[in-house]
């Protein structure tokens, strides 16, 4: 009978603990958050409120890696290392899946809470990535109208597209290429490009022969800006065959750092390559009703 009573009493602990739990409000939105990588910063400072988020990645505020470099001056910035974190004890981290491996699983070893984001980016995973960063920070609100207008814009863009696509090859220092599977490539896509890369076949960012490029003929070739110093690397996408091709346009012209990240910046990279599409080969008028 003593042993029942002991029984009973246990079921009715672990029924009141049930309870509990299940009407425990919804935890808070975090108060001290740290973002370790440049791509999870962009979407921090985006959504989070200023006194919410107390470090950012030193690469935020890199203006050929940034678009909000200049709101990233307004930051404390970390290099992600596991001692930056534990001095500064924030209650939520946030990062890239495939980098700072060490870091990460150190920091979840002393429990803490770190969420990881994929570098798998496209267009299509924004308004994703925008919901989950709004859930975590607990700025729903803001994160859906801003995912909702990011996805309201691409549509438009889209519908003002026909089948007229001029070819385009963002190529960069030491002759890489962004193919298909990029994020790159689904702006150049976006905007209403062929990705010379992707259509050859290149996958993902690599090296591309410099005489394929001369031979393809591409519509527009896209580059970075040249700062300072040039070096060996950047002798290439500016090579004298390149300059000499008769009717390719070369330059930057998509805004440093627009689409390093998949964040609602990216939209500025769309918009620039939309304009230039519509100002190199016009739709019909009628293509696009």
């Amino acid at each position: 009978m003593r042993e029942r009573r002991k029984r009973l009493s246990r079921l009715s602990g672990l029924t009141f603990l049930a309870g509990a739990l299940l009407s425990a409000p919804v935890s808070a939105a975090p108060e001290r958050v740290m973002s370790l990588n440049l791509c999870t910063d962009q979407l921090a400072m985006t959504l989070a409120e200023p006194e919410q988020l107390i470090s950012v990645s030193f690469l935020a505020r890199e203006p050929d890696l940034s678009m909000l470099h200049e709101k990233a001056q307004g930051f404390p910035v970390n290099r992600g290392l596991a001692e930056e974190v534990f001095l500064e004890k924030p209650d939520l981290v946030v990062t890239g899946t495939y980098s700072l491996h060490n870091t990460t699983a150190l920091l979840k070893r002393l429990g803490f809470r770190v969420e990881e984001f994929s570098f798998v980016q496209t267009l299509d995973t924004i308004p994703g990535e925008i919901r989950r960063m709004g859930a975590l920070l607990g700025q729903e609100a803001r994160a859906e109208k801003l995912a909702d207008d990011f996805s309201r814009e691409l549509d438009a863009i889209a519908k003002s597209q026909c089948d007229m696509r001029p070819t385009m090859i963002a190529y960069d220092q030491n002759g890489v290429a962004l193919g298909s599977g990029t994020l790159a490539d689904s702006v150049m896509q976006a905007a209403g490009f062929a990705n010379l890369a992707a259509d050859l076949g290149l996958v993902g960012v690599a090296p591309f022969p410099l005489e394929q490029v001369i031979a393809a003929r591409p519509d527009v070739i896209v580059t970075s800006a040249s700062e300072g110093a040039p070096t060996l690397g950047e002798h290439v996408p500016r090579h004298p065959a390149i300059a000499a091709l008769p009717d390719t346009r070369i330059g930057a012209f998509v805004p440093a750092g627009a689409w390093s990240c998949g964040s609602p910046a990216v939209i500025e990279a769309v918009r620039a390559l939309a304009s230039l599409r519509a100002e190199i080969a016009p739709c019909p008028q009628d293509a696009t009703q």
